[in-house]
C-alpha cells in the first residue's frame, strides 16, 4: 500500500531533493508540493495526502506551529512532520502541541526522515534523536519542578487517555477511540494533568515522551 506524501518548503531546491531521496522509497508517492501556506491548505484539500513534511519556515499568513495546527484541525487524517533548521525545543513543544506527529532537524540524514513518517503513519510521535538528547542534557543540567505523581499513579485507562492526548488527539477523537464520552475524556485528562503535576498540553506530550508513554 503506498503512503501519500505532500513536501511543503519555500526553497524550491530543498523540494527537489527531498523528492528524489523519497521517492526511492518503493511505497512512497509525492502527490504534491508547494511553496507557502495558502499553496499548502489548497493543496491538502486538492490533493489529500497521508503525510505532510512540513518546513517551519513557511511564508504566509500561516506560519510555523500555527500552519500545523491549522493543517491538524482541517485535515485531521493528514499526519504532520516537521522537518527544520530551529533546535529550540520551544519549537518542538509548540509544534507537539499543534498536533505535529514528527519533528526532525534538517541537518540530519535521510533515514531519520524516513524513519519520521513511517512512525507518523502508525500513530506514533517520532523527534529527532539529536533534540532529544539535547533536551535530555539542558533537563539534567536545570533544576525542574518535582513530579510527585509517577507515570505508575495511572490507571490503565488513564494512561491510554494521555498517550492518544499526547499523540495529538481530540478529546473528541479520543472519546471515538475508546468508545467513551467527551465528557469522560475531560474527566481522565483532569485527573492525569493533576497525577502528573503537568499545566499544559506541551508538558504532557514532554512527560510522555520522557516516560515512554509514546515512542
Amino acid at each position: 500500500m503506498s503512503l501519500r506524501l505532500f513536501i511543503a518548503d519555500d526553497h524550491a531546491v530543498m523540494r527537489t531533493g527531498l523528492r528524489a531521496v523519497l521517492e526511492k522509497e518503493p511505497d512512497f508517492v509525492i502527490v504534491g508540493e508547494a511553496g507557502n501556506a495558502a499553496e499548502v491548505m489548497e493543496g491538502l484539500h486538492r490533493t489529500p495526502a497521508e503525510v505532510l513534511l512540513l518546513d517551519l519556515s513557511m511564508p504566509g499568513t500561516l506560519t510555523g506551529t500555527r500552519l500545523a495546527g491549522a493543517v491538524h484541525a482541517r485535515f485531521p487524517s493528514t499526519h504532520v512532520v516537521i522537518l527544520t533548521m530551529h533546535e529550540d525545543p520551544h519549537y518542538l513543544q509548540e509544534a507537539l502541541r499543534e498536533g505535529a506527529r514528527g519533528y526532525v532537524l534538517k541537518k540530519s540524514g535521510a533515514e531519520d526522515v524516513i524513519r519520521a513518517i513511517r512512525a507518523a503513519c502508525r500513530g506514533e510521535v517520532h523527534v529527532d534523536p539529536a533534540l532529544r538528547d539535547r533536551s535530555g542534557t539542558a533537563a539534567s543540567a536545570s533544576p525542574r519542578p518535582a513530579r510527585v505523581g509517577p507515570v505508575e499513579g495511572l490507571t490503565s485507562r488513564e494512561r491510554e487517555v494521555c498517550r492518544l492526548l499526547a499523540l495529538g488527539h481530540t478529546n473528541v477523537e479520543v472519546a471515538a477511540q475508546l468508545g467513551i464520552s467527551d465528557r469522560t475524556v475531560e474527566s481522565h485528562r483532569t485527573a492525569i494533568m493533576r497525577k502528573l503535576e503537568v499545566a499544559s498540553r506541551a508538558e504532557l506530550v514532554r512527560y510522555a515522551l520522557d516516560n515512554g508513554l509514546v515512542s
